[in-house]
């Protein structure tokens, strides 16, 4: 993890849990690696009951670990700052915008409220959930506990929510079930006096918060050890399936896209990170008759075969039961799709001679400088600062290969070689940076115009009170003058300001999903440097190039 990982997980933890304690605990175990309690209570200049705060709030998300020390036959507790976790928070908004897109409102506040609160009891969560909607100005007669329910059920079958459970021989400890397939999907019972209760606390008409009633109540609702979490692969899973139809739908059509849709979706249950298991042809066919896809046989072979020839080969056939076997190969498709990012990257940032002699170190393999110069017809000046560019930037790797043992540039041959592997890293660090910049930025701009924006925002909740109120146009004018000209043209200037930012933001998380889930995956490796100081000499020769 390099410091721009770091930066941006802390840029997160800031912006969902306020308290400076819990960041400050998380930096703390960041240094210095898995501590107990007692050594955390006695090197930070905090209260112990913060800590203890702290540690538990982390905790519930995961983003404190929790486990016996291993070298010690004492049974005391060390604590582990989660970074990888950490950076989940980047994608929240995105897993809250699948489960509205699938599930509709009561599956968006579901999620929602999971992600802000970590791990809850279904019991508890349906009644936060149905209050949530009351509040929002939802029927309830349409969205009742039954229909969150319903919901929530829908989730859990999709693997979208995952079960955990309290193991009994370790107090203060949440763990995830290893069980099989039905045993994870498998919803608690809530008791009849439990559901009773639940049902008589969404008539009840009081102004008490129904959650407040709930904590009180001693009844035992059946699911009591029994939490749920938000399953974060899942949701990653279906967004990596999004993005790959997305892909063949704009290289090739909406039939495509909707062919790769169906194979996907007749192997989401079983999901594999690698590959998907194989289905014949005449499931493809029949499943897309019952969707009310209208394309014959001779038409939907066509289609196969020309995404089967698609230049990154991730849909393949490995059979011939059933008029044919297809399996997608996940690794070739995240593959494509981040060498398409890498090129983008190297066009923006180096110019479109870069991204020539890119693609021909990608087809050749390894050149020597003098073979790139020759067959990117570049002049050497050029050539030369542009390999050297992209290999202090990651995106190349050099080989050396010596007549003698000492590796004297006098007797070496220095070949350069293209390593996705490399390159996606140096990609994602960019990226982090990038992203960490942007929430830098949006908050150097909120607090800039901190007076102007709470001015705004007291404008606009007297506004509302008034048309609530039914007053009149003329005293809303009146409010609305309260902004002169020129602070609103500035304030129409932040608004379009912030958009950029969510819009550059929104884009930079696509990005770096795709790009973990390439890592994630792939099994290459970076070609192992067999001199250093390799990149100090070519920042040395690119200097040297860029002053001739």
């Amino acid at each position: 993890m390099t410091t721009h990982h770091i930066r941006l997980a802390f840029d997160l933890m800031g912006d969902l849990f306020p308290d400076e304690t819990s960041k400050e605990v998380a930096s703390y175990l960041n240094r210095k690696g898995p501590l107990p309690f007692a050594l955390l209570v006695r090197d930070l200049n905090i209260p112990a009951v913060n800590i203890a705060r702290s540690l538990a709030t982390l905790a519930i998300h995961d983003i404190i670990e929790c486990h016996e020390d291993a070298r010690t036959n004492s049974k005391r507790i060390l604590y582990a700052f989660n970074l990888k976790r950490t950076l989940y928070i980047l994608h929240y908004s995105k897993c809250i915008h699948c489960a509205r897109q699938l599930y509709g409102f009561d599956g968006e506040l579901i999620i929602e409220e999971l992600l802000l609160n970590g791990k809850q009891r279904m019991s508890t969560l349906l009644v936060t959930v149905y209050e949530r909607l009351i509040k929002a100005g939802k029927d309830p007669q349409i969205h009742s506990l039954q229909s969150i329910k319903e919901s929530f059920k829908l989730l859990v079958s999709a693997q979208f929510l995952q079960r955990i459970t309290i193991n009994e021989t370790k107090s203060n400890i949440s763990t995830v079930v290893e069980e099989s397939l039905t045993n994870l999907v498998q919803i608690p019972e809530i008791t009849q006096e439990g559901w009773k209760y639940l049902l008589s606390s969404q008539q009840d008409e009081s102004n008490e918060p129904s959650t407040k009633k709930f904590k009180s109540t001693k009844l035992i609702f059946g699911d009591e050890k029994i939490f749920w979490k938000v399953n974060f692969q899942r949701f990653f899973a279906y967004l990596r399936d999004q993005e790959l139809i997305q892909a063949f739908t704009n290289r090739i059509d909406q039939n495509a896209g909707e062919i790769v849709r169906t194979i996907l979706r007749l192997t989401e249950v079983k999901p594999s990170p690698e590959r998907t298991i194989p289905i014949s042809f005449i499931e493809i066919a029949k499943t897309m008759a019952t969707a009310g896809l209208q394309m014959n046989e001779d038409l939907l072979q066509k289609y196969i075969n020309l995404i089967m020839d698609d230049v990154n080969n991730c849909v393949v056939k490995v059979g011939d039961q059933g008029r044919g076997t297809y399996i997608v190969d996940f690794q070739k498709a995240l593959s494509g799709l981040t060498k398409a990012h890498i090129q983008s990257f190297l066009r923006e940032r180096f110019g479109s001679n870069a991204l020539r002699i890119y693609n021909m170190l990608e087809e050749r393999g390894c050149l020597s400088q003098k073979q790139i110069e020759d067959m990117a017809m570049i002049n050497a000046k050029e050539a030369q600062q542009y390999v050297y560019s992209m290999f202090i930037d990651g995106m190349l790797t050099l080989e050396e290969l010596s007549k003698a043992n000492d590796f004297n540039p006098t007797r070496t041959f220095y070949f350069f070689r293209v390593n996705l592997y490399n390159g996606v890293l140096s990609l994602l660090d960019h990226s982090y940076k990038t992203m960490s910049n942007l929430m830098q930025r949006h908050q150097f701009e909120r607090e800039r115009h901190r007076k102007l924006i709470d001015k705004r925002d007291k404008v606009d909740a007297i506004i509302h009170s008034l048309r609530e109120q039914n007053g009149e146009e003329e005293q809303i004018k009146e409010v609305e003058d309260i902004l002169s000209p020129m602070e609103k043209e500035q304030i129409q200037k932040l608004d379009a300001a912030f958009r950029k930012i969510d819009l550059a933001q929104l884009q930079l998380t696509e990005t770096i999903l795709l790009l973990e889930m390439y890592l994630s995956i792939s099994n290459s490796t970076a070609p192992v440097q067999k001199k250093t100081g390799s990149k100090a000499v070519a920042e040395k020769l690119l200097e040297t190039t860029v002053q001739r």
